[in-house]
């Protein structure tokens, strides 16, 4: 996983999508491990099947995750950066099933990171952390499917650890990732 040329830092979604896949593993150990030491692990269990307890609670609550999921990654780059909201767009691979939402303005290259990352911040860590200290185990499989779902952006921001803020980055059309526009020397 490298950056394609002397200023793109993309992959495929096939790539990303597999590459997430990867760190599947590494996450769920990470976030299951503390509840199963909190609360015990035949209680983790339980918990987690409380997340799918109800098939269309399920489904709803994943759609509609999904959906603001994109929605946040949009406003952090309009409101960080100044970008007006029509110049955004959304969409979906359906070839990989994959929403995405695009911003062809050049970003700074900061405020792109955050708004890769707000979405599992808000979406996957906070319900995750709130599951911890009340012992939910909606909010904990909730929380643990949307940091997951951040796979990707994860990807981007690793991706993106060698480029020195003051740089701005445009968003790729049809890859993963980005490019650089313009480098502050």
């Amino acid at each position: 996983m490298e950056k394609n040329s002397s200023n793109e830092y993309t992959l495929s979604f096939a790539a990303a999508n597999g590459y997430a896949l990867a760190i599947v593993f590494p996450i769920v150990a990470l976030l299951v491990v503390p509840y199963g030491w909190l609360y015990g692990f035949k209680t983790l269990g339980y918990d987690l099947a409380g997340f799918l307890v109800s098939p269309l609670l399920f489904f709803i609550s994943i759609i509609v995750g999904t959906v603001v999921h994109e929605f946040i990654h949009a406003i952090c780059w309009s409101w960080l950066d100044d970008i007006p909201w029509a110049k955004i767009h959304f969409g979906f691979k359906w070839k990989m099933l994959t929403p995405y939402v695009h911003c062809p303005e050049p970003v700074e290259v900061n405020n792109y990171r955050w708004g890769v990352i707000m979405p599992g911040i808000v979406l996957g860590i906070v319900p995750y952390l709130v599951a911890l200290v009340l012992q939910n185990g909606w909010l904990l499989g909730f929380g643990l499917f949307f940091t997951l779902a951040a796979g990707g952006d994860i990807l981007i921001l690793w991706l993106l650890r060698g480029v020195t803020a003051g740089n701005k980055v445009q968003d790729h059309p049809d890859l993963v990732g980005c490019r650089v526009v313009d480098s502050e020397v």
